[in-house]
């Protein structure tokens, strides 16, 4: 029996972990400026905390009470250098990869857990279906990183060279051809 609840406490730390990551992706939509990425880390917060719910429930159910030590949302524990430091050094690359990283930390948790099969089966098929969500996730999370104000190779090799014909065209020459002047017809 202690190696089962040897197991539970690693499932509270787990949901720990978890209220952690729904924390990071909380701060990190806060701190981002692009609303496609604002609303992507929103909702990866809103994810961890059904999780974190779903853990919690399941805690609760075998007369386990879930630690909440850590579930407190938002800047609150932030301290001014944190946020100093993520206004001065604002790139939301490394934003996401922190967000990443987080969550690659807390997959191998599930898979220990998983491995070990010494929870009820109920508790490992949810932990293999929140494991799965997670690295799907993560994976959505690195593609909005590559495709995040990024001009692709193929934009480049398409774009018109600036040479001394098109200078006298205003069409070509507003930003590189992308904005075009209005002309009343």
């Amino acid at each position: 029996m202690s190696k089962k609840y040897a197991d539970f406490n690693k499932l509270n730390r787990l949901l720990v972990a978890s209220f952690e990551a729904e924390k990071l992706y909380y701060n990190a939509a806060q701190d981002v400026n692009t609303t496609t990425l604002k609303r992507f880390l929103n909702y990866m917060a809103t994810e961890r905390n059904r999780m974190s719910h779903d853990i919690s429930n399941e805690l609760h159910s075998r007369g386990i009470e879930p630690l909440k030590e850590d579930a407190e949302k938002g800047n609150i524990n932030r301290t001014w250098q944190e946020i100093k430091e993520t206004l001065e050094n604002l790139n939301e690359d490394v934003i996401i990869n922190q967000c990443v990283n987080r969550d690659l930390n807390n997959v191998k948790r599930y898979d220990e857990l998983i491995e070990r099969r010494e929870l009820p089966e109920a508790i490992i098929t949810l932990l293999m279906k929140q494991r799965d969500k997670i690295e799907w996730y993560t994976k959505q999370a690195e593609q909005h990183k590559k495709s995040h104000f990024k001009i692709d190779s193929d934009t480049k090799k398409n774009e018109k060279p600036k040479n001394d014909e098109n200078k006298g065209n205003d069409d070509d020459n507003m930003s590189g051809g992308k904005i075009r002047s209005l002309r009343a017809i």
